[in-house]
């Protein structure tokens, strides 16, 4: 059975965070050969993740925002390097801008829009599935 769709609140929130996202990365400046800190001007910040610091051990994002925001300055051979699903995720949040942008300035269209929300919905357990295997490569093949 068909459902209309009606999830303007959580599109916005969505849209803002992807929105947030992308502002962030193109705001901040990739990091400096040789160096792991993102900068927001002469501001350096370097990468703190708490799971590293408590385990040692990477955890599944390790390295996605110097990835992503590498990617958005340009730099696809760091980015990748960064994170090999920086790009990956970066699309799927470039996916998820355009999606929520056209379902809330064209509410008429939602309907035909709806499909491909569920093709994102089913995007994001995928992405999430391969952050699952990417960190079982690192942790037990140091790939």
């Amino acid at each position: 059975m068909f459902r209309l769709r009606d999830n303007r609140a959580s599109d916005g929130i969505v849209l803002l965070v992807c929105l947030g996202i992308l502002a962030g990365a193109l705001l901040l400046s990739p990091p400096d050969p040789g160096s792991h800190s993102v900068r927001l001007g002469s501001f350096s910040i370097p990468p703190t993740c708490t799971f590293k610091n408590l385990t040692g051990l990477p955890c599944p994002g390790c390295g996605l925002m110097r990835s992503v925001v590498s990617a958005v300055h340009g730099d696809m051979d760091a980015s990748l390097s960064y994170h090999r699903l920086g790009l990956l995720t970066l699309a799927y949040i470039f996916l998820q801008l355009l999606f929520r942008t056209g379902v809330i300035l064209i509410p008429m269209a939602a309907s035909r829009l709806s499909q491909y929300g569920r093709y994102l919905d089913r995007g994001i357990i995928i992405l999430g599935l391969l952050f699952g295997v990417n960190w079982i490569l690192i942790l037990f093949f140091g790939v």
